[in-house]
């Protein structure tokens, strides 16, 4: 506005320019009339620039310019804000990146640049129209555009022109930048939602609208029809019926995607843009879950031990268990045979996607589940089975498979029920009553010293062989000879037999040749020749008889007349030999026997 001022009061100086040129320049000089037009000239150039001053809009490539016209000839009517008409007031329209002329734009409007709407990455932009058609009564958020006009209804004119509501919208923003008049839109900047791997997102809507979250995908329903579901004994969620056997079933309202209330279906591990005025995502990990029962109890204990007399000595003792962080509850405490027998237990179960909107409609989430419905279950079911008539303390310890089984028999039903899964039930640490186990204590301690005597009378024994070993070894090198002795006075008589043996059969077996020789040759000439050979060895063993023998042929003669044998001369050649004790012999015999 000062610059239209500013532009008046030139074009009035333009008007009285004559006036004004006449006090400073005498009217009469010949060029006054030039003077006084190159003077209006001037005023009239700084009046339009001043003008046009006010005639133009620049935006820069980050912006847009919104519009408030201050000058109009009509008013909006009451129930809006936003002109789309041209009335006084805030404008849908808005001015984007660039120049724009228009003559007195800000004189006419008030003009004011603003940065455009960002939405970071895993952010989306609640959106909020501050004009519009109102809301209807049941209606919670404005209806949502369809999908292919989702960015036309940004622009304002669009909008307030198709039936826009007023209020909290369904439609968000997604990533990225966006030019919004901020007379009409408030833009708040929330989280995405990311559905962790190994869990689901459990969807309750509060709108009905057409739906398109990657793997879900629906168009806006035309009727919503509700599903009264309960588990069945395999734990899926089947249509509940009317019969008696539903009777203590949990059951839940589902309804199919894009409906008022818990969708049948649920969101699968990824990120979703999702508004969180129209839906309410809960989170259900389908992994499996570990329950754990420990602590809260006193534990007794009962210690016995020797003392140097060897009597049984007995020390009682207790300590506090307290309930760890992160446990379920606290130990079961069932009650058999008249003592309370602290239990722990630990308790494996899972909720199936498929399961998972049934038990945040029927339960409301894994949390519910534990603290209202599971853990009371659990504790009353471990207290009738353990403490069943018929069972015995002592079968925690020693018949703890079957009580587990047991245990997870009829846990099972109760979880399916709810939606869970019962994988495993297992029992943990179990605080016996130390007075039971006194007798098994003794028992145990006197068979551990029968076994300590056994195994000290076997030390014994072994030390007793180790010692004989250890002799036996320092004497081996005697019992080495001495054995070689035996085997060698053996051997030896065993070779004295054979030689025995040896000879026999070889007189045995010369008296044959000689009984042979005998037979052919006859007695006599046998004898000779045993003789000469008899005498040949002589001779070999002693050669010196060769001379002897040369000196006795020339002196002594044995005859042979025929009357005698060849034995005759050999036992006289010998006869005298041994005669003259080696010496010549005195004669040879001749043909004759004497002469």
């Amino acid at each position: 506005m000062f610059w239209v001022i500013v532009a008046i009061l030139y074009f009035i100086l333009a008007a009285v320019a004559p006036a004004i040129l006449g006090l400073f320049v005498n009217r009469a000089r010949p060029d006054f009339s030039a003077l006084t037009l190159s003077l209006r000239i001037v005023f009239v150039v700084i009046a339009l620039i001043c003008l046009a001053a006010t005639s133009y809009v620049h935006v820069d490539s980050d912006e847009i310019a919104v519009l408030n016209k201050i000058y109009g000839t009509t008013s909006l009517p009451s129930e809006h804000i936003i002109a789309t008409n041209g009335e006084k007031g805030p404008q849908a329209e808005i001015l984007t990146p660039g120049w724009h002329p228009w003559f007195l734009v800000n004189v006419i409007y008030q003009v004011e640049n603003k940065k455009n709407v960002s939405v970071p990455s895993g952010k989306y932009g609640f959106l909020n129209a501050k004009d519009g058609t109102p809301l209807r009564p049941d209606q919670y958020l404005a209806d949502a555009f369809p999908p292919e006009h989702e960015l036309d209804m940004l622009d304002a004119q669009y909008f307030l022109t198709r039936g826009g509501q007023r209020g909290p919208q369904t439609t968000i923003l997604t990533p990225g930048n966006y030019r919004l008049n901020t007379y009409l839109w408030d833009v708040t900047i929330k989280d995405a939602i990311d559905v962790a791997e190994g869990s689901v997102g459990v969807v309750k809507s509060n709108v009905i609208a057409a739906v398109n979250f990657g793997n879900m995908i629906a168009e806006k329903p035309s009727t919503c029809l509700q599903k009264r579901v309960s588990t069945s004994s395999s734990g899926e969620a089947v249509a509940a019926g009317q019969k008696k056997e539903d009777e203590g079933v949990l059951t839940a309202i589902l309804v199919p995607v894009g409906c008022i209330g818990v969708w049948e279906k649920a969101l699968q591990p990824g990120r979703y843009y999702v508004n969180e005025a129209a839906y309410k995502v809960t989170m259900i990990s389908t992994r499996v879950q570990t329950w754990e029962f420990k602590g809260g109890y006193i534990r007794r204990y009962i210690d016995l031990s020797l003392d140097q007399a060897g009597n049984l000595k007995q020390t009682e003792r207790s300590t506090k268990v307290d309930v760890p962080q992160g446990a379920a509850d606290p130990a079961v405490t069932p009650f058999v045979e008249g003592w309370l027998v602290p239990l722990e237990l630990r308790v494996l179960a899972q909720v199936t996607p498929d399961n998972a909107p049934f038990v945040v409609a029927a339960v409301g989430g894994l949390k519910e589940i534990e603290d209202n419905i599971m853990v009371p279950t659990i504790r009353s079911i471990v207290r009738n089975v353990v403490g069943a008539q018929g069972r015995h303390v002592l079968d925690l310890a020693d018949n703890r498979a079957e009580l587990e089984r047991a245990v997870e028999e009829a846990i099972r039903p109760e979880g399916l029920r709810a939606g869970i899964i019962i994988k495993e039930v297992k029992f943990g640490d179990v605080a016996l009553p130390p007075e039971l186990l006194i007798s098994r204590l003794r028992q145990q301690l006197a068979d551990q010293l029968q076994v300590t005597y056994q195994q000290e009378q076997k030390a014994q024994t072994q030390r007793i062989e180790t010692e004989k070993a250890r002799a036996t070894a320092e004497q081996q090198h005697q019992l080495v000879e001495a054995m070689i002795g035996v085997q060698v006075s053996e051997q030896n008589k065993n070779a004295a037999a054979l030689r025995g043996e040896g000879q026999k059969l070889e007189l045995e077996q010369i008296a044959q040749g000689q009984r042979a020789q005998a037979d052919v040759l006859g007695q006599d000439r046998v004898l000779t020749i045993n003789i000469i050979q008899q005498l040949l060895k002589a001779v070999e063993e002693k050669p010196e008889i060769v001379g002897l023998i040369g000196r006795l042929v020339p002196q002594t003669v044995v005859s042979t007349s025929g009357q005698g044998t060849g034995l005759d001369s050999a036992a006289a050649i010998l006869g005298a030999l041994i005669k003259n004790g080696g010496g010549a012999a005195p004669a040879l015999a001749g043909p004759s026997s004497e002469k």
